[in-house]
């Protein structure tokens, strides 16, 4: 009887280790924490009417004057895939723009809509996108001009948050001429 026991409980031992081994080499496998990550989804750049309605509700929001007429640009300053969105105010003259230019406003894309950067003031046409880049954003090109001043060329870089509010007060750019640039607002 004894040597049943052994025998029996032998077996056992064997028929355990076989089915810790053979889990161990199982092709089935607990699933990982990477299973529930979403999967990569391409940017959904928004449409121009979307960008229409931030302007829209920046203007009902600031108190400005609602019929204030615009044109606006789209490219991509950070290379997200989605296009930004810089809005070049024309009127009412004395609201948005003097005697050295208007107002523009910077709107980052978003895949459902559109964010407020900053504003820049003042600025006329015609201005440039760089291809150069500051904090992963292309810089503004604009020729500040019609002040006592020399006229010159200014780089406006992104640093991190937003653009220069006031560009006349930058030196002139040493990249003017040298780095290709894409025409916006060029009348």
């Amino acid at each position: 009887m004894y040597g049943t026991i052994r025998h029996a409980f032998n077996y056992t031992l064997l028929v355990c280790t076989l089915l810790t081994v053979s889990a161990c080499g199982s092709s089935q496998h607990e699933p990982t924490t990477s299973a529930l990550l979403p999967m990569h989804s391409e940017p959904t750049d928004p449409e121009d009417e979307i960008l229409v309605a931030a302007v829209r509700h920046f203007l009902e929001n600031t108190e400005a004057p609602v019929a204030s007429r615009y044109e606006f640009e789209r490219v991509d300053l950070n290379n997200d895939g989605r296009r930004e969105g810089l809005v070049l105010f024309e009127t009412p003259y004395g609201y948005w723009c003097g005697t050295h230019g208007c107002t523009m406003l910077v709107f980052e894309a978003h895949n459902d809509g559109f964010s407020l950067v900053n504003d820049i003031q003042p600025v006329r046409e015609p201005l440039f996108v760089s291809y150069e880049e500051s904090n992963g954003w292309k810089s503004i090109v604009h020729r500040v001009a019609g002040r006592q001043s020399r006229a010159k060329y200014v780089s406006m870089e992104y640093d991190g948050r937003h653009y220069p509010s006031d560009p006349s007060r930058l030196p002139p750019s040493v990249y003017a001429g040298r780095a290709a640039y894409q025409p916006i607002f060029y009348n």
